[in-house]
């Protein structure tokens, strides 16, 4: 027991010398992804307006009424336009050891995969992404209890591509 700890040395790592993400190139998505995002936020504007009309016919305190349609106006306002900066700043990159993926607008996060920690990879379409041509991808790494990456918005052959070139990482990873 001894001659391990004489042995262990856990020297500090110079942070200068790890590679920088910020400079990769990030590849985007679909633009169909964009108008998925914003449809289902008119569906969702919908139900919201039915509600407010129900506080219209049920003469609800007009004041009450009408700083809700204002607060609903600007909330809808702000996440449509926000939906639209999002769409801007979706991102992926392969790199030699890691995939990357960047999101947000307001606060901008970057997820970084090793290649060595993926378990396996998917690809998911549902009746709305085969409509306009588009299909996510799921990376799964080990310990996850779920995706651990999810890129929406690629187009069917660039996810595919995407997939077995994760596939081929993983595999080398392996060997």
């Amino acid at each position: 027991m001894a001659s391990i700890m004489e042995n262990f040395s856990n020297p500090e790592i110079d942070l200068t010398s790890l590679p920088n993400y910020e400079e990769v190139s990030f590849h985007g998505i679909s633009g169909n992804y964009l108008f998925k995002a914003v449809f289902q936020t008119g569906i969702f504007m919908l139900f919201v307006f039915a509600a407010w009309g129900a506080m219209f016919y049920y003469n609800v305190n007009p004041y009450t009424l009408w700083i809700s349609l204002v607060v609903i106006l600007l909330y809808f306002l702000f996440r449509f336009w926000n939906t639209y900066k999002m769409q801007q700043n979706y991102g992926y990159a392969l790199r030699e050891k890691d995939i990357l993926y960047r999101r947000g607008f307001f606060v901008n996060t970057t997820t970084v995969v090793p290649f060595n920690r993926i378990q396996h990879v998917s690809i998911s379409r549902d009746v709305f992404d085969k409509f306009l041509d588009i299909a996510s991808i799921q990376v799964f790494t080990a310990g996850g209890s779920g995706s651990d990456l999810s890129i929406p918005g690629l187009e069917p052959v660039r996810a595919r591509e995407l997939k077995e070139a994760l596939s081929v990482k993983i595999t080398e990873d392996e060997s």
